[in-house]
């Protein structure tokens, strides 16, 4: 599912010591816990923001899928597309594809500086907003007669712990605003019975130019003084391995 590659040298060079960023963890015999499964995805391009940083730490995961087979966490990689209308049979189609233990979605927040785990999403949607194919929400809810509020099913506090501890700002969000990114957490909690879904957003990287950035968004250098391609994919194996050691203890045998 893939749309995108980066060279392997790159991919390769921000996770040189994968076996500390995720470490396989014995179980009280001695022997290795069972492999586990994450769905992780990324977006494409949408107005305002003609590349998405996220689409390319998809392509940078792709390269190291096999090293992290080889640790127990089988990664199921995807780019959705940013339009309204088609991201709940994305996602439907997904996760029946992969029957993941856990889903791990990125998503750009082009105003923010550090990364912001999501710890709920909201039936709400903007009307005003148009996605990547030009079109308009329908309605300002995500699911209509739905529950207002639907919490993350992955542990945040750890996420957030683990990501400062490894040198990058983060922190605890309960906005994931009212585009396609909350109606994807949204439709992801609630539409499915993963024990392990959660929404990561990442700021700008320090190549996205300011002027290629919809009115208003933070100007990248602030970012970029912390986030560059291989830092975000260092950032996000750190994530992952949160994400497959929470998997491990709640996933059913397979």
């Amino acid at each position: 599912m893939i749309r995108t590659s980066e060279g392997t040298a790159q991919a390769e060079g921000a996770a040189s010591d994968m076996r500390d960023l995720l470490p396989m963890k014995p179980s009280a015999s001695g022997a290795i816990s069972r492999d586990v499964t994450i769905l992780v995805t990324g977006f494409g391009a949408f107005p305002g923001a003609p590349t998405n940083p996220t689409e390319a730490l998809i392509a940078r995961l792709e390269k190291l899928k096999p090293r992290l087979a080889r640790l127990g966490i089988r990664l199921e990689l995807a780019v959705l597309p940013v339009v309204y209308g088609e991201t709940q049979d994305r996602l439907a189609t997904a996760i029946a594809q992969t029957a993941p233990d856990a889903i791990l979605h990125f998503g750009l927040a082009g105003r923010r500086t550090a990364i912001s785990v999501e710890t709920r999403a909201l039936n709400r949607l903007s009307i005003l907003r148009a996605d990547a194919a030009g079109a308009r929400a329908a309605q300002p809810g995500i699911v209509k007669g739905g529950s207002s509020v639907a919490k993350s099913r992955l542990p945040a506090g750890r996420i957030a712990a683990a990501l400062r501890h490894a040198g990058f700002p983060a922190y605890l969000s309960i906005d994931a605003g009212d585009y396609i990114c909350n109606q994807t957490l949204y439709l992801s909690l609630t539409q499915s019975a993963v024990p392990l879904v959660g929404f990561i957003h990442v700021p700008p990287l320090m190549h996205q130019k300011s002027a290629r950035l919809m009115p208003g968004l933070v100007p990248p250098g602030r970012a970029a003084q912390r986030f560059d391609a291989a830092r975000l994919t260092d950032a996000g194996l750190t994530i992952i391995r949160v994400v497959a050691q929470a998997a491990r203890k709640t996933a059913r045998p397979k």
